[in-house]
């Protein structure tokens, strides 16, 4: 019994994505040790879903029965013929790419087929409240180093703040602005009806996590960051308003574009004077107290040029692209490497080096474009990258044909929350990393939100059959 127990367990697909994501999401902590022992997890967990994944093919083949499975083979097989292609360089960390795509893709996007749908309200209902509890520590621990220290080394990283912007206790001040909307969407998510009847939120705490996240926004001054918010604020107006409507035959799409529209030049002006305010002020505070008055005397000089200056948060003015628009004139040269079916994913930094003078733009071990549609057509080719877009473009279609055809259905606001995010995450993915640039915790989600929108969808399915 205890025996059956066990391999339930460890062949229980739920349990495998929670410790896959938790691993990742650690890895963005700037502490080595937990850097170390977070890399150690993710390669043991990625092990445990190369078995997963085989127990389902030789034991539950209709698991792999997701939406456009043959798209999603097809893709995969291609990304393995392009290693093979280029099997001097990479071909280890190319196929390992490779199958973690197949997981991203099977596993997670899969959930409707291989996790009941109480399964899968119960593991969101746990990741979201891991996100934010994550979050809210990182913020705290974060600002207290801002404050207390402006920037310290420790255990060999330095944390705190670095050339005016803020990135706390993570590795790079993005990762804390994705991880900041991140958490500002579970608070969203969590405090919906669906989950209200099924599970118990604490709000007051809730709203304290997203204020909290809002200010470490503002504070890390992400550009993408902000775009992913507002698009997703945008997308939830449209859907509000949208759904005041009785029929669909009433709707005035025209009036609804325009009101949308006002509503982006406002909340972009309103978002960006109250993160200019919030930065000046944080700034005065900081530079109100004495320089690194805690440290002990012996630390008081290690520090960027002793702080000398007065500490300043935020660009200001700035290359507005910050250096995208050379990285994205540089994936287009390698690009033309292989076109049809691309370099593969973990050569990027070695054909730049041959084939860019300098190398990339912002050059380290896993390179990236910074525009993941690019990364993508240089990794996998245009047929990879057509393959990719029918997958997901194919997705969004039947999730918000089930949001807006059945606008009025019980579960319609929670998924339009779910829909609103990947629409966000797709136009946040030109100005960052994510989807399939990595094995990342900014890869992983946006997976799960697809895999949690796609369980809804087929279970209104077999509601209604």
């Amino acid at each position: 019994m205890v025996l059956k127990l066990n391999k339930n367990i460890f062949y229980d697909i739920s349990l495998f994505r929670i410790c896959y994501t938790i691993s990742l999401l650690f890895e963005i902590v700037a502490v080595h040790p937990v850097e170390i022992l977070a890399g150690w997890v993710n390669g043991i967990t990625f092990i445990w879903g190369i078995f997963i994944c085989l127990h389902m093919m030789f034991n539950e083949p209709y698991k792999f029965k997701i939406e456009n499975k043959n798209v999603a083979f097809l893709f995969i097989i291609l990304g393995i013929f392009t290693s093979c292609l280029n099997f001097s360089n990479n071909i280890l960390m190319n196929l390992i790419t490779n199958f973690n795509n197949f997981m991203y893709i099977f596993l997670f996007l899969g959930m409707s087929k291989n996790t009941n749908k109480d399964k899968a309200d119960a593991e969101m209902n746990f990741l979201f409240k891991f996100i934010i509890y994550f979050s809210f520590l990182v913020s705290i621990f974060s600002i207290y180093i801002l404050f207390a220290y402006k920037n310290i080394n420790f255990m060999g990283h330095d944390i705190g703040i670095s050339q005016n912007r803020f990135f706390g206790i993570t590795t790079n001040p993005n990762q804390l602005a994705f991880l900041s909307v991140v958490s500002i969407f579970s608070c969203n998510l969590l405090q919906d009806s669906y989950f209200k009847k099924k599970f118990k939120i604490n709000k007051f705490f809730l709203k304290i996590c997203t204020t909290l996240s809002v200010v470490t926004l503002f504070l890390t001054d992400s550009n993408a960051a902000f775009i992913f918010i507002i698009i997703y604020l945008s997308i939830r107006l449209f859907y509000e308003n949208f759904s005041s409507y009785d029929k669909l035959k009433n709707v005035n799409f025209l009036r609804e574009i325009i009101f949308v529209f006002m509503f982006i030049t406002f909340i972009i002006s309103g978002s960006f004077l109250a993160r200019m305010g919030c930065q000046k002020l944080v700034t005065k505070i900081v530079n109100s107290q004495k320089l690194n008055e805690h440290l002990p005397e012996e630390q008081k000089t290690l520090r960027f040029d002793d702080f000398k200056e007065p500490l300043k948060i935020g660009r200001g003015n700035h290359e507005l692209s910050s250096g995208r628009i050379l990285l994205f004139k540089q994936g287009i040269k390698l690009s033309k490497i292989h076109p049809i079916i691309g370099i593969g994913r973990e050569n990027l930094y070695y054909y730049s080096k041959i084939y860019i003078n300098n190398g990339l733009a912002f050059p380290n071990n896993r390179a990236d474009l910074h525009n993941v549609y690019l990364t993508i057509i240089v990794s996998y080719g245009w047929a990879g990258f057509a393959l990719f877009m029918i997958l997901v473009l194919s997705l969004i279609y039947k999730i918000a044909y089930e949001i807006f055809i059945k606008i009025h259905s019980e579960n319609s606001k929670f998924i339009s929350k779910l829909f609103a995010i990947i629409v966000a995450y797709f136009a946040y993915a030109n100005f960052e990393v994510g989807i399939l640039s990595g094995i990342a915790f900014a890869d992983v989600l946006i997976w799960l939100y697809l895999g949690y929108a796609m369980t809804f969808v087929n279970s209104n399915k077999k509601t209604n059959f």
